[in-house]
């Protein structure tokens, strides 16, 4: 089992949630976001857990986040949050949008992973994935472009890592109740252009919250064994491993 872990993205939604989860198992979390009030809420909620302010983007703050888990009880694991949902269509987007969702969402991740290495034996990195990598929605293609080049980020790490005694995973949560869902909701069909798609999934009941989304993962980071959590798409629609985790 891990013993602490880095969570990008832990100041809200499934980050914080996933926070508190592991917190409850006895793990020392290190929160990290740009937002400190909404980081120093989450640490204020348990002993175990520590916050630390930092853009992921951002080369200071990356080896900043890189020497506070380095004081971290081993085996660590690194949670990737921390994303970024750029709406907008392709023949509109400026250069410095389409870096944007390509900083956060593959960048910042290959950076950290990689510069967290020499502290990981034993340990765990685990993405969450998404659908929109292989189901592209107009005026969210930047996302979904991102979202694909992170899940060949992902099985690049196994490959390259295979050798090395981490475990790389990601999983996929389905739509999940978060501020980002719920103020892409408010945008116009003309925003959005997928606005409607994302109401029918909540209408038909395929909506999850973080805290079951955050159980999930704790699950995966601390009860399945290394072979089947690196080796097993994950997706928490999928009812094969509910009576596992899902209470």
């Amino acid at each position: 089992m891990i013993k602490s872990i880095l969570i990008t993205g832990g100041g809200s939604g499934i980050g914080a949630a996933l926070a508190l989860a592991l917190a409850d198992r006895g793990c020392q979390v290190l929160v990290s976001g740009r937002r400190p009030g909404s980081l120093d809420k989450i640490a204020g909620l348990s002993s175990r857990i520590e916050a630390c302010q930092a853009d992921v983007t951002q080369k200071n703050d990356q080896t900043k986040l890189v020497q506070a888990l380095s004081k971290l009880p081993a085996p660590r694991a690194i949670f990737h949050g921390a994303g970024y949902f750029q709406l907008g269509h392709l023949d509109s987007l400026s250069l410095d949008d389409w870096h944007a969702s390509f900083e956060t969402n593959v960048t910042a991740r290959w950076a950290l992973s990689t510069k967290c290495l020499p502290y990981l034996d034993g340990g765990r990195i685990l993405f969450i994935g998404s659908d929109s990598g292989v189901n592209v929605r107009a005026g969210a293609a930047a996302y979904s472009i991102a979202q694909s080049a992170c899940e060949t980020l992902r099985h690049a790490l196994q490959a390259e890592w295979a050798n090395r005694n981490i475990a790389v995973a990601a999983f996929k949560p389905g739509l999940v109740n978060t501020d980002l869902v719920q103020n892409l909701l408010l945008k116009s069909e003309t925003e959005f252009p997928a606005r409607k798609a994302f109401q029918d999934y909540i209408e038909r009941g395929e909506f999850s919250t973080p805290e079951t989304v955050a159980s999930f993962a704790a699950w995966l980071l601390c009860d399945v064994n290394t072979e089947r959590f690196s080796g097993t798409e994950w997706d928490i629609r999928d009812a094969s491993h509910h009576l596992e985790w899902l209470d």
